[in-house]
């Protein structure tokens, strides 16, 4: 006898329960699995994290037979998408749920407009220093070791509809161009992962929906905007429900730091993002770039 008949055959006529009557026992799932993650791991930590998460299946499944883990299988649905969803992607999620409890550990702190953001990247052998404004309209810096062309780039503020011109590394006092601020801390995204999914949907590239547009959103986000703690636990739920999230295995990111990769895209390993199996905290991009630091200071120039 196959499984799906003697599922048919144990439950009859009784219907499916819906996504909305699973939901409370998908939390208590999601949070179990996140104290295990957090809790009794913390010290000692022997296993990856895709070894962890399949053993917690397999325990579903030994535990509880064939009709409670189909049930398993369907408390893992995320709310807007319905159906099964295959072990991939629940195992991806399950790591975007570890970096928004590891996203909430961090300090809060509620940026001036006047200050700026400053954020240290690394690329292979280059390393880039950015201070930002925090609103846009002051005047902050790029600077890069070792130095491509020019090492320290200035980045003009946008004041009244007017950006100063920049001509060989220095700003040009005489000449200015049309400008919109772009603000290095958006004081209005949302703190709740619903808000966080319409906000990417209505507000970024890509059609709603477009996985892989949404994906390439979040690290926008990421990489670009200061987010404080409960700004960036929201972004990373509303990316676990992302459709086609994926585990890469045995990636680094720009400074060659290992990682776990999450992937919306199977085109190769571009766009994947590379967070820590030890603490979960977003370390940058595959390959690419990583995020040494990031903090709010006072002016350009000054480092935390």
């Amino acid at each position: 006898m196959d499984d799906l008949r003697l599922v048919r055959e144990l439950t009859g006529n009784t219907p499916l329960p819906t996504t909305d009557d699973l939901a409370p026992a998908r939390g208590r799932l999601l949070a179990g699995m996140g104290a295990e993650q957090h809790g009794g791991e913390a010290a000692h930590r022997p296993m990856r994290r895709t070894r962890r998460v399949r053993r917690l299946l397999l325990a579903s499944w030994a535990t509880a037979g064939v009709a409670a883990a189909v049930a398993a299988v369907l408390v893992l649905a995320p709310d807007r998408i319905g159906g099964q969803v295959p072990a991939a992607h629940a195992e991806a999620a399950q790591v975007l749920h570890g970096a928004a409890a590891a996203a909430l550990r961090l300090p809060d702190v509620q940026p001036r407009p006047d200050q700026f953001i400053y954020t240290k990247i690394r690329s292979g052998d280059s390393t880039n220093e950015l201070w930002l404004s925090v609103d846009g309209t002051h005047d902050g810096l790029s600077r890069q070791t070792p130095a491509g062309g020019f090492d320290n780039i200035p980045l003009p503020g946008c004041r009244d509809g007017r950006a100063a011109v920049t001509k060989g590394g220095r700003i040009n006092p005489r000449q200015t161009e049309p400008c919109t601020p772009s603000p290095a801390y958006l004081p209005d995204l949302p703190t709740d992962p619903d808000a966080m999914l319409d906000y990417l949907n209505e507000s970024y590239r890509g059609e709603p929906g477009d996985s892989n547009a949404m994906g390439k959103d979040v690290h926008h986000l990421l990489s670009s905007k200061y987010l404080r703690p409960q700004v960036r636990a929201a972004l990373f739920e509303a990316a676990a429900r992302i459709p086609g999230l994926a585990v890469v295995p045995d990636v680094e990111d720009g400074a060659g730091r290992p990682g776990i990769g999450i992937a919306w895209s199977h085109e190769g390993r571009s766009g994947v993002l590379v967070f820590d199996e030890e603490s979960d905290t977003f370390l940058g991009m595959a390959d690419t770039s990583a995020m040494l630091e990031i903090a709010v200071v006072d002016e350009v120039g000054q480092r935390p």
